[in-house]
């Protein structure tokens, strides 16, 4: 008898089944060279960090692959392609990137710098003799 598990297992044969074979860029423009000066036609093998992109995903044949890695490496070479480039992603804020706003992160410096203010401005008033507390009291 066979499990439950086993049933639900996949046959080799449907494994080994082809998937749906891409389209080849270069047979349907009915490209015979590929070169390194067409920076249009080899930025599409590439991927937006400027990456080869791999066979099966740009769907050419060997040779083709072959060919497309070497105009890319010579346009690199010539400055008409990247070498790499830096995609701009969005972040998740990191914790603790709102600092001002929690009571728990307080300028440990900030009472400091009132508390000089305040003797500055004492010490700049004049010292008032113990005669005038007399006149100003009453």
């Amino acid at each position: 008898m066979t499990s439950k598990k086993n049933k639900a297992r996949v046959s080799k044969a449907d494994l080994k089944k082809p998937g749906k074979k891409k389209p080849n860029v270069l047979d349907t423009e009915r490209i015979a060279y590929v070169d390194y000066k067409d920076v249009n036609l080899l930025q599409r093998f590439m991927s937006d960090r400027s990456k080869i992109r791999g066979q099966r995903i740009a769907g050419t044949s060997v040779q083709q692959q072959r060919e497309i890695a070497t105009a890319v490496k010579n346009a690199r070479e010539m400055a008409l392609l990247p070498y790499t480039k830096r995609v701009a992603s969005a972040r998740a804020p990191r914790p603790g990137a709102d600092r001002e706003e929690d009571d728990r992160y307080v300028d440990k410096y900030a009472d400091r710098v009132a508390d000089d203010k305040g003797a500055d401005e004492t010490a700049t008033e004049a010292p008032v003799a113990a005669g005038d507390d007399a006149e100003v009291e009453a």
